[in-house]
């Protein structure tokens, strides 16, 4: 993102307002407003505050915040809606998505991993990266993991050595197509090397893909690095929409 984004906070934690801000701002992201509610954010939105997205965790009246988050996506369709929080019952994911929320994130999420969902949504994707063995499949849901241990096992996928170049090239957002050039093999190996890592990962598609890298970067098996979502030439490597095949 080359301009500041314009954003509003919605969290009853004061603490947490305040310390999100600080680390977005790095970013180049603008805080307009602070809100305890979507109910109070609703009221600042329709006093003339303008964002281009609402970072949200719903207060403890459920039923009147969700109705708060439809109307705000009713009200001004060019705000994305992403909710951050730390709880994760399907009934909350399934209430955000009706709602017209265009992500839905844990808090625990790194801040790299946190910015790159940001920068997802306001492209026009939509960011669903949790949840996954919780939920019965949906037409808007792949809803990727970010991080969780192989079904069944103890310890998180490991990568092979080819897998991890091509996650670490997934992360700087390139196309297949330059992945095979500078990895210096054919587009088709790159596309089976590609399955295997998103089948180990419990990835949906490339983007949920990415999303995964950047949050297990530290990790022993993860040398990638961080880097924007830009391919060589300064363009972005990938397009809008959640479902982008491999």
């Amino acid at each position: 993102m080359t301009s500041k984004i314009s954003l509003m906070i919605s969290d009853e934690n004061r603490l947490f307002r305040e310390g999100l801000g600080r680390i977005l701002v790095t970013r180049k992201m603008e805080i307009a407003g602070e809100a305890r509610s979507l109910v109070d954010a609703l009221d600042m939105l329709r006093t003339g505050t303008h964002v281009n997205l609402l970072l949200c965790d719903p207060s403890a009246d459920t039923q009147r915040e969700f109705e708060a988050m439809k109307e705000i996506a009713q009200e001004f369709p060019n705000l994305h809606i992403l909710v951050l929080t730390d709880r994760t019952a399907p009934s909350w994911l399934d209430m955000a998505v009706e709602a017209g929320a265009s992500g839905f994130l844990p808090k625990d999420i790194s801040a790299d991993a946190l910015g790159f969902s940001l920068e997802l949504v306001l492209l026009g994707e939509h960011v669903f990266p949790t949840l996954h063995s919780l939920l019965e499949p949906k037409a808007y849901a792949p809803l990727a993991p970010l991080s969780v241990p192989n079904e069944g096992q103890s310890r998180p996928a490991t990568l092979s050595a080819r897998e991890t170049e091509i996650l670490g090239c997934l992360v700087k957002g390139q196309p297949n197509k330059t992945i095979a050039r500078n990895l210096n093999m054919a587009e088709a190996t790159v596309k089976v090397h590609l399955k295997a890592l998103l089948r180990k990962i419990k990835a949906g598609n490339r983007t949920q893909a990415a999303i995964w890298g950047m949050n297990n970067a530290s990790q022993p098996s993860m040398r990638t690095t961080a880097i924007p979502l830009r391919d060589h030439n300064g363009e972005s490597g990938m397009n809008s929409g959640e479902y982008k095949g491999i």
